[in-house]
Protein backbone atom coordinates (compact mmCIF):
# COMPACT_ATOMS: atom_id res chain seq x y z
CA UNK A 1 0.00 0.00 0.00
CA UNK A 2 1.37 3.46 -0.86
CA UNK A 3 1.53 6.34 1.03
CA UNK A 4 0.12 9.23 0.13
CA UNK A 5 3.15 12.02 0.54
CA UNK A 6 2.28 15.70 1.56
CA UNK A 7 3.57 18.69 -0.33
CA UNK A 8 6.07 20.04 2.64
CA UNK A 9 7.40 19.86 5.53
CA UNK A 10 9.12 23.01 7.61
CA UNK A 11 11.27 21.62 10.45
CA UNK A 12 12.62 22.61 13.19
CA UNK A 13 11.38 26.44 13.34
CA UNK A 14 9.63 28.14 16.44
CA UNK A 15 6.43 28.80 15.93
CA UNK A 16 4.88 31.99 17.37
CA UNK A 17 0.82 32.22 17.60
CA UNK A 18 -1.14 35.04 20.05
CA UNK A 19 -0.80 32.33 22.97
CA UNK A 20 3.09 31.72 22.66
CA UNK A 21 5.96 30.10 21.03
CA UNK A 22 6.31 26.64 20.99
CA UNK A 23 8.94 24.14 18.62
CA UNK A 24 6.99 23.06 16.23
CA UNK A 25 7.52 21.22 12.43
CA UNK A 26 4.73 21.89 10.06
CA UNK A 27 3.18 19.59 7.47
CA UNK A 28 1.34 21.30 4.40
CA UNK A 29 -0.90 19.43 1.89
CA UNK A 30 -2.82 21.13 -0.88
CA UNK A 31 -2.06 24.33 0.13
CA UNK A 32 -3.48 23.74 3.52
CA UNK A 33 -2.00 22.70 7.40
CA UNK A 34 -1.88 19.81 7.71
CA UNK A 35 -0.50 18.89 10.71
CA UNK A 36 1.77 20.85 13.87
CA UNK A 37 3.76 18.25 15.61
CA UNK A 38 7.57 17.55 17.01
CA UNK A 39 10.14 15.53 14.87
CA UNK A 40 7.59 15.17 12.02
CA UNK A 41 9.39 12.67 9.81
CA UNK A 42 11.14 14.13 6.52
CA UNK A 43 9.80 11.12 4.57
CA UNK A 44 6.50 12.13 4.88
CA UNK A 45 6.45 14.67 2.41
CA UNK A 46 8.24 15.57 -0.76
CA UNK A 47 9.57 18.49 -0.06
CA UNK A 48 11.54 20.13 3.01
CA UNK A 49 12.32 23.17 4.46
CA UNK A 50 15.02 23.51 7.90
CA UNK A 51 13.50 26.37 9.18
CA UNK A 52 15.84 25.18 12.97
CA UNK A 53 16.91 28.72 14.55
CA UNK A 54 13.95 30.95 13.45
CA UNK A 55 10.61 32.18 13.85
CA UNK A 56 7.62 30.86 12.01
CA UNK A 57 5.01 33.56 12.10
CA UNK A 58 1.37 33.39 10.23
CA UNK A 59 1.04 35.64 7.35
CA UNK A 60 1.04 38.93 8.14
CA UNK A 61 -2.79 40.53 7.31
CA UNK A 62 -2.65 44.35 5.96
CA UNK A 63 -5.98 45.46 7.11
CA UNK A 64 -5.44 49.02 5.30
CA UNK A 65 -4.58 48.65 2.03
CA UNK A 66 -5.47 51.37 -0.64
CA UNK A 67 -3.98 49.24 -4.12
CA UNK A 68 -5.22 51.79 -6.39
CA UNK A 69 -2.73 54.87 -6.87
CA UNK A 70 0.66 54.43 -7.70
CA UNK A 71 0.73 51.19 -6.50
CA UNK A 72 -1.83 48.13 -8.22
CA UNK A 73 -2.45 44.59 -6.99
CA UNK A 74 0.61 43.48 -8.96
CA UNK A 75 3.42 45.45 -7.50
CA UNK A 76 1.12 46.05 -4.44
CA UNK A 77 1.25 42.02 -3.00
CA UNK A 78 4.86 42.17 -4.28
CA UNK A 79 5.80 45.10 -1.71
CA UNK A 80 3.09 42.91 0.65
CA UNK A 81 5.18 39.37 0.28
CA UNK A 82 8.69 41.04 0.84
CA UNK A 83 7.58 42.19 4.08
CA UNK A 84 5.63 38.94 5.05
CA UNK A 85 1.92 39.63 4.46
CA UNK A 86 -0.04 37.09 2.67
CA UNK A 87 -3.17 38.68 2.45
CA UNK A 88 -4.12 42.09 1.49
CA UNK A 89 -7.62 43.46 2.70
CA UNK A 90 -8.25 46.43 0.21
CA UNK A 91 -10.74 49.30 0.07
CA UNK A 92 -12.33 49.32 -3.05
CA UNK A 93 -15.57 51.12 -3.86
CA UNK A 94 -17.73 53.76 -5.75
CA UNK A 95 -14.57 56.45 -5.97
CA UNK A 96 -15.07 56.69 -9.34
CA UNK A 97 -13.39 59.61 -10.04
CA UNK A 98 -10.02 58.14 -8.12
CA UNK A 99 -10.81 55.28 -10.65
CA UNK A 100 -10.67 57.41 -13.55
CA UNK A 101 -7.71 59.43 -12.69
CA UNK A 102 -5.74 56.60 -11.63
CA UNK A 103 -6.45 54.24 -14.19
CA UNK A 104 -8.04 51.60 -12.69
CA UNK A 105 -10.49 50.42 -15.77
CA UNK A 106 -12.06 47.73 -13.57
CA UNK A 107 -13.19 50.62 -11.50
CA UNK A 108 -15.15 52.71 -13.66
CA UNK A 109 -18.45 51.68 -13.07
CA UNK A 110 -21.51 53.06 -11.57
CA UNK A 111 -22.58 50.54 -8.75
CA UNK A 112 -20.62 49.73 -6.22
CA UNK A 113 -20.57 46.13 -6.13
CA UNK A 114 -20.44 46.20 -9.72
CA UNK A 115 -17.03 48.07 -8.96
CA UNK A 116 -16.09 45.27 -6.38
CA UNK A 117 -17.05 42.43 -8.52
CA UNK A 118 -14.61 44.10 -11.17
CA UNK A 119 -11.55 44.21 -9.08
CA UNK A 120 -12.04 40.68 -7.21
CA UNK A 121 -11.89 39.49 -11.16
CA UNK A 122 -9.04 41.67 -11.50
CA UNK A 123 -7.07 40.99 -8.65
CA UNK A 124 -7.00 37.47 -9.17
CA UNK A 125 -5.44 37.48 -12.04
CA UNK A 126 -2.50 39.82 -11.20
CA UNK A 127 -2.03 39.80 -7.49
CA UNK A 128 0.83 37.38 -5.94
CA UNK A 129 -0.70 37.74 -2.53
CA UNK A 130 -4.62 36.53 -1.84
CA UNK A 131 -6.54 39.59 -0.51
CA UNK A 132 -10.05 40.41 1.34
CA UNK A 133 -12.19 43.75 0.45
CA UNK A 134 -13.67 46.46 2.71
CA UNK A 135 -16.41 47.73 1.11
CA UNK A 136 -15.69 51.91 0.57
CA UNK A 137 -19.13 54.35 0.91
CA UNK A 138 -19.38 57.70 -0.99
CA UNK A 139 -21.95 60.09 -1.60
CA UNK A 140 -22.28 58.45 -5.11
CA UNK A 141 -23.99 55.33 -3.11
CA UNK A 142 -27.02 57.88 -1.50
CA UNK A 143 -29.61 56.80 -3.89
CA UNK A 144 -28.83 52.82 -3.61
CA UNK A 145 -27.24 52.56 -0.14
CA UNK A 146 -30.29 49.91 0.57
CA UNK A 147 -29.48 47.99 -1.88
CA UNK A 148 -25.72 48.21 -1.52
CA UNK A 149 -24.84 47.24 1.54
CA UNK A 150 -26.90 44.12 1.75
CA UNK A 151 -25.43 43.03 -1.40
CA UNK A 152 -21.90 43.91 -0.38
CA UNK A 153 -22.07 41.70 2.25
CA UNK A 154 -23.18 39.15 0.54
CA UNK A 155 -20.10 39.11 -1.96
CA UNK A 156 -18.16 39.01 1.31
CA UNK A 157 -16.99 43.11 1.85
CA UNK A 158 -18.14 43.04 5.28
CA UNK A 159 -16.57 45.96 6.52
CA UNK A 160 -17.71 49.51 5.50
CA UNK A 161 -15.05 52.43 5.15
CA UNK A 162 -16.47 56.16 5.32
CA UNK A 163 -15.05 59.54 5.76
CA UNK A 164 -16.03 62.12 8.42
CA UNK A 165 -14.32 64.64 6.78
CA UNK A 166 -17.90 66.33 5.05
CA UNK A 167 -18.09 69.75 5.27
CA UNK A 168 -20.56 72.10 4.00
CA UNK A 169 -18.76 74.80 2.76
CA UNK A 170 -15.99 72.88 1.07
CA UNK A 171 -14.78 74.25 -2.51
CA UNK A 172 -13.63 70.93 -4.04
CA UNK A 173 -16.55 69.18 -4.53
CA UNK A 174 -14.93 65.80 -5.24
CA UNK A 175 -14.13 66.03 -1.28
CA UNK A 176 -17.18 65.65 -0.70
CA UNK A 177 -18.20 62.86 -3.08
CA UNK A 178 -15.39 61.07 -0.55
CA UNK A 179 -17.20 62.52 2.77
CA UNK A 180 -20.44 61.84 4.20
CA UNK A 181 -22.68 63.73 6.53
CA UNK A 182 -23.40 62.07 9.85
CA UNK A 183 -27.03 61.24 8.93
CA UNK A 184 -25.30 59.19 5.49
CA UNK A 185 -22.78 57.63 8.13
CA UNK A 186 -25.48 56.58 10.15
CA UNK A 187 -27.71 54.66 7.54
CA UNK A 188 -24.68 52.64 6.57
CA UNK A 189 -24.24 51.74 10.25
CA UNK A 190 -27.75 51.13 10.70
CA UNK A 191 -28.46 49.14 7.39
CA UNK A 192 -24.50 47.15 8.24
CA UNK A 193 -25.23 46.08 11.69
CA UNK A 194 -28.73 44.17 10.31
CA UNK A 195 -26.20 41.89 7.87
CA UNK A 196 -24.00 41.37 10.59
CA UNK A 197 -21.29 44.21 9.07
CA UNK A 198 -19.17 46.83 10.71
CA UNK A 199 -18.40 50.49 10.22
CA UNK A 200 -15.40 51.61 9.92
CA UNK A 201 -14.53 55.33 9.97
CA UNK A 202 -11.73 57.89 8.86
CA UNK A 203 -11.88 60.05 11.98
CA UNK A 204 -11.06 63.29 11.25
CA UNK A 205 -13.64 66.76 11.59
CA UNK A 206 -14.18 68.22 8.43
CA UNK A 207 -15.85 71.42 9.27
CA UNK A 208 -13.32 72.33 11.14
CA UNK A 209 -10.07 70.85 9.17
CA UNK A 210 -11.11 73.24 6.35
CA UNK A 211 -12.08 76.37 8.37
CA UNK A 212 -8.56 75.85 9.61
CA UNK A 213 -6.65 74.79 6.08
CA UNK A 214 -8.64 77.95 4.75
CA UNK A 215 -7.68 79.99 8.06
CA UNK A 216 -3.82 79.25 6.72
CA UNK A 217 -4.00 79.87 3.49
CA UNK A 218 -5.47 83.03 3.82
CA UNK A 219 -2.46 84.68 6.13
CA UNK A 220 -0.01 82.78 3.55
CA UNK A 221 0.84 80.53 6.55
CA UNK A 222 1.41 77.25 3.86
CA UNK A 223 4.46 75.69 4.93
CA UNK A 224 5.14 72.35 5.83
CA UNK A 225 4.91 73.68 9.77
CA UNK A 226 0.88 74.19 9.25
CA UNK A 227 -0.07 70.83 8.82
CA UNK A 228 0.09 69.61 11.77
CA UNK A 229 -1.70 72.49 12.89
CA UNK A 230 -4.41 72.35 10.53
CA UNK A 231 -5.49 68.89 11.92
CA UNK A 232 -5.03 69.07 15.58
CA UNK A 233 -5.40 66.30 17.89
CA UNK A 234 -8.96 67.19 19.02
CA UNK A 235 -10.07 66.78 15.43
CA UNK A 236 -9.41 63.30 15.83
CA UNK A 237 -10.81 62.61 19.21
CA UNK A 238 -13.84 64.70 18.45
CA UNK A 239 -14.86 61.88 15.54
CA UNK A 240 -14.20 59.54 17.18
CA UNK A 241 -16.14 60.12 20.20
CA UNK A 242 -19.05 61.25 17.61
CA UNK A 243 -19.16 57.91 15.66
CA UNK A 244 -19.37 56.02 18.78
CA UNK A 245 -22.19 57.66 19.74
CA UNK A 246 -23.68 57.02 16.33
CA UNK A 247 -22.32 53.75 16.85
CA UNK A 248 -23.79 52.74 20.12
CA UNK A 249 -27.39 54.30 18.70
CA UNK A 250 -27.13 52.47 15.75
CA UNK A 251 -26.06 49.54 17.30
CA UNK A 252 -23.18 49.04 14.98
CA UNK A 253 -19.53 47.95 15.49
CA UNK A 254 -17.10 50.16 15.05
CA UNK A 255 -13.50 50.47 13.40
CA UNK A 256 -12.02 53.48 13.14
CA UNK A 257 -9.05 53.59 11.08
CA UNK A 258 -5.18 54.61 11.47
CA UNK A 259 -5.39 56.17 14.96
CA UNK A 260 -2.63 58.66 15.72
CA UNK A 261 -3.39 60.57 18.82
CA UNK A 262 -3.11 59.79 22.43
CA UNK A 263 -6.43 61.69 23.47
CA UNK A 264 -8.32 59.12 21.51
CA UNK A 265 -7.11 55.95 23.88
CA UNK A 266 -9.48 57.35 27.05
CA UNK A 267 -12.40 57.31 24.64
CA UNK A 268 -11.82 53.91 23.18
CA UNK A 269 -11.70 52.51 26.80
CA UNK A 270 -14.79 54.60 27.86
CA UNK A 271 -16.73 53.13 25.05
CA UNK A 272 -15.28 49.67 25.27
CA UNK A 273 -16.62 49.97 28.83
CA UNK A 274 -20.19 50.78 27.72
CA UNK A 275 -20.07 47.25 25.96
CA UNK A 276 -19.26 48.66 22.39
CA UNK A 277 -17.99 46.43 20.18
CA UNK A 278 -14.81 48.54 18.96
CA UNK A 279 -11.41 47.83 17.58
CA UNK A 280 -8.81 50.28 17.25
CA UNK A 281 -6.15 50.85 14.36
CA UNK A 282 -3.05 52.25 14.51
CA UNK A 283 0.28 52.41 11.77
CA UNK A 284 3.44 51.91 12.00
CA UNK A 285 4.54 55.10 11.03
CA UNK A 286 3.27 56.70 13.79
CA UNK A 287 4.74 53.99 16.18
CA UNK A 288 7.82 55.29 14.89
CA UNK A 289 7.91 58.98 13.26
CA UNK A 290 6.79 62.12 14.47
CA UNK A 291 5.98 65.98 12.90
CA UNK A 292 9.33 66.87 13.70
CA UNK A 293 10.48 64.08 10.94
CA UNK A 294 8.28 65.64 8.81
CA UNK A 295 9.57 68.91 9.27
CA UNK A 296 12.93 67.78 8.21
CA UNK A 297 11.42 65.40 5.44
CA UNK A 298 8.91 67.34 4.18
CA UNK A 299 6.29 66.64 1.42
CA UNK A 300 7.21 62.75 1.35
CA UNK A 301 5.61 62.44 5.20
CA UNK A 302 2.99 64.55 4.42
CA UNK A 303 -0.45 62.02 5.86
CA UNK A 304 -3.72 62.12 6.93
CA UNK A 305 -4.17 61.93 9.82
CA UNK A 306 -0.74 63.72 10.00
CA UNK A 307 2.11 62.73 12.45
CA UNK A 308 2.35 63.88 15.65
CA UNK A 309 4.38 64.19 18.54
CA UNK A 310 6.59 62.53 20.79
CA UNK A 311 3.64 61.85 23.38
CA UNK A 312 1.05 60.64 21.09
CA UNK A 313 3.25 58.25 20.01
CA UNK A 314 4.65 56.77 23.33
CA UNK A 315 0.80 56.41 23.73
CA UNK A 316 0.00 54.61 20.67
CA UNK A 317 2.71 51.86 21.62
CA UNK A 318 0.98 51.56 25.02
CA UNK A 319 -2.62 51.61 23.22
CA UNK A 320 -1.30 48.35 21.54
CA UNK A 321 0.13 46.78 24.26
CA UNK A 322 -2.49 46.77 26.67
CA UNK A 323 -5.07 46.22 23.83
CA UNK A 324 -6.66 49.36 23.45
CA UNK A 325 -5.91 49.43 19.67
CA UNK A 326 -6.37 46.31 18.22
CA UNK A 327 -4.39 46.16 15.04
CA UNK A 328 -1.75 47.20 12.70
CA UNK A 329 -2.19 48.73 9.36
CA UNK A 330 -0.31 50.00 6.82
CA UNK A 331 -2.09 52.83 4.75
CA UNK A 332 0.06 52.69 1.85
CA UNK A 333 -0.38 54.71 -0.98
CA UNK A 334 2.30 53.89 -3.26
CA UNK A 335 2.69 57.52 -3.87
CA UNK A 336 5.63 58.45 -6.44
CA UNK A 337 7.17 61.66 -5.88
CA UNK A 338 5.70 62.99 -8.94
CA UNK A 339 2.24 61.74 -7.82
CA UNK A 340 2.93 63.52 -4.85
CA UNK A 341 3.19 66.60 -6.08
CA UNK A 342 1.12 67.04 -9.14
CA UNK A 343 -1.29 64.21 -8.95
CA UNK A 344 -0.35 62.41 -12.05
CA UNK A 345 0.98 59.46 -12.20
CA UNK A 346 3.60 60.51 -14.90
CA UNK A 347 6.41 58.05 -14.79
CA UNK A 348 8.25 56.77 -11.58
CA UNK A 349 10.75 60.04 -11.40
CA UNK A 350 8.27 62.45 -13.21
CA UNK A 351 8.91 65.94 -13.72
CA UNK A 352 7.29 67.55 -10.93
CA UNK A 353 9.52 70.77 -9.53
CA UNK A 354 10.72 70.21 -6.15
CA UNK A 355 8.76 72.69 -3.74
CA UNK A 356 11.09 75.91 -2.99
CA UNK A 357 10.83 75.76 0.65
CA UNK A 358 10.66 79.51 0.83
CA UNK A 359 7.22 78.98 -1.22
CA UNK A 360 6.14 75.45 -0.26
CA UNK A 361 2.50 75.03 -0.03
CA UNK A 362 1.95 71.95 1.92
CA UNK A 363 -1.95 71.78 1.67
CA UNK A 364 -1.53 71.53 -2.20
CA UNK A 365 0.79 68.36 -2.09
CA UNK A 366 -1.20 64.71 -1.84
CA UNK A 367 -1.64 62.88 1.38
CA UNK A 368 0.06 59.21 1.57
CA UNK A 369 2.88 57.34 2.38
CA UNK A 370 4.97 54.40 1.46
CA UNK A 371 4.75 52.17 4.52
CA UNK A 372 3.80 47.79 3.46
CA UNK A 373 6.59 45.96 2.76
CA UNK A 374 8.52 47.35 5.83
CA UNK A 375 5.55 47.59 8.51
CA UNK A 376 6.02 43.91 10.07
CA UNK A 377 10.17 44.58 10.09
CA UNK A 378 9.68 47.94 11.61
CA UNK A 379 7.08 47.16 14.29
CA UNK A 380 9.61 43.65 15.29
CA UNK A 381 12.42 46.26 15.77
CA UNK A 382 11.01 49.33 17.06
CA UNK A 383 8.38 46.57 19.33
CA UNK A 384 9.56 43.02 19.95
CA UNK A 385 13.41 43.63 20.34
CA UNK A 386 12.75 46.78 22.56
CA UNK A 387 10.52 44.77 24.55
CA UNK A 388 7.63 47.30 23.97
CA UNK A 389 5.29 44.50 22.63
CA UNK A 390 5.96 40.04 22.44
CA UNK A 391 6.45 38.26 19.72
CA UNK A 392 2.49 36.98 20.61
CA UNK A 393 1.09 40.19 20.58
CA UNK A 394 2.75 41.15 17.15
CA UNK A 395 1.44 38.20 15.91
CA UNK A 396 -2.11 39.03 17.71
CA UNK A 397 -1.74 42.26 16.16
CA UNK A 398 -0.86 41.71 12.51
CA UNK A 399 -2.28 38.24 11.61
CA UNK A 400 -5.07 37.23 14.15
CA UNK A 401 -6.91 40.27 15.20
CA UNK A 402 -7.45 41.29 11.70
CA UNK A 403 -8.67 37.78 10.61
CA UNK A 404 -11.02 37.49 13.53
CA UNK A 405 -12.89 40.76 13.72
CA UNK A 406 -13.05 41.23 9.81
CA UNK A 407 -14.47 36.79 9.67
CA UNK A 408 -11.96 35.45 7.94
CA UNK A 409 -10.76 33.35 10.76
CA UNK A 410 -9.25 30.43 11.11
CA UNK A 411 -8.80 30.45 7.46
CA UNK A 412 -5.85 33.18 7.79
CA UNK A 413 -4.57 34.72 10.89
CA UNK A 414 -3.04 31.74 12.46
CA UNK A 415 -1.18 28.22 11.69
CA UNK A 416 -3.66 25.43 12.67
CA UNK A 417 -4.80 22.05 10.86
CA UNK A 418 -6.99 23.17 8.47
CA UNK A 419 -5.90 26.53 7.94
CA UNK A 420 -4.27 28.01 4.90
CA UNK A 421 -0.18 27.67 5.16
CA UNK A 422 0.41 31.18 5.04
CA UNK A 423 3.32 32.32 7.02
CA UNK A 424 6.57 33.46 6.90
CA UNK A 425 9.88 32.88 8.11
CA UNK A 426 11.69 34.78 9.99
CA UNK A 427 15.28 35.55 11.14
CA UNK A 428 15.22 37.45 14.08
CA UNK A 429 19.05 38.11 13.53
CA UNK A 430 19.11 39.51 9.96
CA UNK A 431 19.89 43.09 9.91
CA UNK A 432 18.88 45.61 7.19
CA UNK A 433 18.65 49.22 6.39
CA UNK A 434 15.72 50.35 4.67
CA UNK A 435 15.81 51.69 0.75
CA UNK A 436 12.96 51.60 -2.01
CA UNK A 437 10.27 49.23 -1.72
CA UNK A 438 9.38 46.38 -4.34
CA UNK A 439 6.77 48.81 -6.27
CA UNK A 440 6.67 51.81 -8.07
CA UNK A 441 7.12 54.20 -5.36
CA UNK A 442 10.21 56.50 -4.86
CA UNK A 443 9.26 58.22 -1.58
CA UNK A 444 9.49 55.12 0.95
CA UNK A 445 8.65 56.07 4.27
CA UNK A 446 11.36 54.45 6.51
CA UNK A 447 14.30 55.24 4.25
CA UNK A 448 17.98 54.97 5.84
CA UNK A 449 16.51 53.19 9.09
CA UNK A 450 17.98 50.32 10.54
CA UNK A 451 16.19 47.44 11.58
CA UNK A 452 17.23 44.15 13.04
CA UNK A 453 14.93 41.13 11.93
CA UNK A 454 13.27 40.50 8.55
CA UNK A 455 11.77 37.54 6.99
CA UNK A 456 13.27 35.18 4.77
CA UNK A 457 10.38 33.17 3.19
CA UNK A 458 6.74 34.09 2.63
CA UNK A 459 4.69 31.77 1.67
CA UNK A 460 0.69 31.57 0.20
CA UNK A 461 -1.38 28.93 0.60
CA UNK A 462 2.02 26.47 0.43
CA UNK A 463 3.16 28.90 -2.36
CA UNK A 464 6.60 30.13 -1.94
CA UNK A 465 6.05 33.80 -3.04
CA UNK A 466 9.51 35.43 -1.44
CA UNK A 467 12.61 33.11 -1.18
CA UNK A 468 15.67 34.82 0.07
CA UNK A 469 15.13 38.16 -1.30
CA UNK A 470 14.10 36.82 -4.83
CA UNK A 471 10.64 36.74 -6.18
CA UNK A 472 9.30 33.25 -7.32
CA UNK A 473 5.83 33.36 -7.05
CA UNK A 474 3.37 33.50 -9.90
CA UNK A 475 0.52 35.74 -10.92
CA UNK A 476 -2.84 34.16 -11.30
CA UNK A 477 -2.74 32.19 -8.06
CA UNK A 478 -4.34 34.89 -5.52
CA UNK A 479 -7.95 33.93 -4.32
CA UNK A 480 -10.39 36.33 -2.91
CA UNK A 481 -10.84 35.74 0.77
CA UNK A 482 -14.69 36.29 1.52
CA UNK A 483 -15.66 37.66 4.99
CA UNK A 484 -18.10 35.57 7.03
CA UNK A 485 -20.18 38.23 9.18
CA UNK A 486 -21.15 35.31 11.56
CA UNK A 487 -16.98 34.82 11.81
CA UNK A 488 -16.50 37.70 13.19
CA UNK A 489 -15.20 39.33 16.78
CA UNK A 490 -18.28 40.94 17.24
CA UNK A 491 -20.58 38.15 16.54
CA UNK A 492 -22.15 36.05 18.64
CA UNK A 493 -19.96 33.33 20.05
CA UNK A 494 -17.11 34.97 17.61
CA UNK A 495 -13.34 34.91 17.96
CA UNK A 496 -12.03 37.34 20.43
CA UNK A 497 -9.75 40.03 19.20
CA UNK A 498 -7.69 41.48 21.87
Amino acid sequence: MTTQLSDLLIKGGLLVSGEGITRSDILISNGKVEELGTNIADSKARNVIDAKGRYILPGGIDCHAHPIFGDKMDTYSICAAYGGVTTVHAFIGSETHRHEHFENTWGIRKYNPDIVKGFIEYAEEVSYTDFAVHGLITMRDEDTIDKVIPELIRLGAISFKMFMTWNPWVSDASSNQMALPDDMIMRVMDLSAKDGGMAMVHAENGCCKVFLENRFRSQGQTSRQFHLKSAPNILEAEAVNRAATMAMVTGSPLYPVHLSTHDVLPILDHYKDKGLNLYGETCPHYLTLTDNDMLKQGYALKVAPPLRQDEDKIAMWDGIARGTLNTIGSDFTGYTRNLKLTGSLGSVIGNAKEPDLENENIFDIAAGLSTLEFMMPVVWSHGVNTGRITMPRFVQLFCENPAKIFGIYPQKGILQPGSDADLAIWDQSRPHTVTDEHGISDLSTFRGMELLGMPVLTMVRGHVVIDDGKLVGKQGQARYVKGNPNATSYAPHGPNAE
